[in-house]
């Protein structure tokens, strides 16, 4: 049998003698050591539904616990109740007759009696107020304000720019990015402008933080087609210069992501035997000109 099953079984047998109890306890009168017995029940009853309450699961699942504990809290309930009532001076029902014999000491009900009596007793509070209720305002009368017609703006004329090269100049005006140009160019020049690896072209193998900033800025050349990406032979990008034609014919952009980690990187130095950055951009531009290559532009 299981355990949570059995102690629930106890937990019934326990309420039943308490019931039983409370069937044969004389409600009126009781002795000294009535009263004790009925104490003692009390405190069994409460340790009883301290221990369904520990087993709160339990109870959920046992509906026919719950409802024995209600019972016996109620019949409890009635019997501290007359105890209560029978051994206490007061009485509701003298106490009422009380009421009605000074009310009723002529032929009809005199309240002020009761009235006087309690003035005489109380103290009365010392406080402004009205009994006359509110006074009577005239409620002001709203004029109402004819609605107001809304003036439809007329929409502007829609203008795109004259020349959009002039746009795109004006973007490449950041310095990192012409600076970044001008060693692209003098890279590819030295190279025969053929391909370059992607990935060993902006690879710092001394800074992680400077491959991630490379990748950045390559990504405006791409955007504005200075540079142009595509798979090498090695299936990994590599990066070419973008022909005339196809900067012309090309309207579309595409956009491309590049996952960076230091590990990649690692296997991407080894791959290409990096040793040294061929991307070296400025931190502060204060001594940017040293940097710039003195080779013409494309």
């Amino acid at each position: 049998m299981d355990i949570s099953l059995q102690k629930s079984s106890e937990r019934k047998q326990r309420y039943n003698g308490i019931l039983d109890y409370l069937k044969k306890c004389d409600k009126k009168n009781m002795s000294a050591s009535d009263l004790e017995e009925l104490n003692q029940n009390i405190k069994n009853n409460d340790e009883i539904h301290k221990e369904g309450a520990a087993a709160m699961e339990e109870i959920r699942n046992n509906n026919a616990e719950s409802l024995m504990d209600a019972h016996v809290l109620k019949k409890f309930h009635e019997v501290v109740s007359n105890v209560l009532l029978v051994n206490s001076e007061f009485n509701e029902t003298v106490y009422a007759n009380a009421l009605k014999s000074l009310i009723n000491q002529g032929r009809n009900s005199d309240w002020n009696v009761l009235g006087e009596i309690a003035t005489n007793v109380s103290r009365s509070l010392q406080i402004k107020t009205s009994m006359l209720g509110a006074a009577d305002v005239e409620p002001k009368e709203r004029a109402l304000k004819g609605r107001q017609k809304r003036c439809q703006k007329r929409l502007a004329r829609e203008q795109r720019p004259e020349n959009v090269g002039k746009l795109q100049q004006k973007e490449r005006c950041a310095q990192k990015v012409n600076i970044l140009l001008r060693q692209l160019n003098s890279l590819f020049k030295a190279n025969n402008y053929e391909p370059i690896p992607f990935y060993k072209l902006i690879i710092d193998p001394n800074n992680f933080m400077n491959t991630v900033e490379n990748a950045f800025q390559m990504s405006f050349l791409v955007r504005d087609g200075n540079i142009a990406i595509e798979r090498g032979e090695d299936l990994y990008p590599q990066v070419r210069i973008a022909r005339m034609s196809e900067m012309e014919s090309i309207t579309d952009t595409t956009q491309a992501i590049c996952s960076l980690s230091i590990e990649f990187c690692e296997d991407m130095i080894r791959l290409y035997g990096i040793k040294e950055p061929m991307i070296h951009l400025p931190n502060s531009f204060d001594d940017d000109e040293s940097l710039e290559s003195d080779h013409e532009d494309m």
